[in-house]
């Protein structure tokens, strides 16, 4: 289809064919998933009237359960907190 060889890295395709690796692709989507569903999740002003630093972060839900901790609003939740200071409001 591209004309690269078969033990070609995939690497600079995925930049000139403008498409995003299987990981990125994943996070992506968890993030689009936390934006478009903002009311199933509670923001740190939700919980507690301080003012704190973290007042912007989504509250983590306490779980014991990997099979929890490995969903994707667990895990959605917690690549949006720790990438939420790279985006400006």
């Amino acid at each position: 289809m591209s004309g690269a060889e078969p033990r070609a890295s995939c690497r600079g395709l995925f930049r000139k064919l403008e498409i995003l690796p299987v990981p990125c692709q994943y996070i992506m989507s968890l993030m689009l998933f936390i934006i478009d569903n903002p009311n199933n999740f509670q923001a740190g002003l939700e919980i507690h009237v301080m003012q704190t630093r973290n007042k912007n972060q989504i509250f983590i839900p306490f779980a014991n359960l990997t099979s929890v901790q490995k969903g994707i609003t667990y895990s959605g939740v917690k690549i949006y907190n720790s990438a939420q200071h790279y985006f400006k409001p």
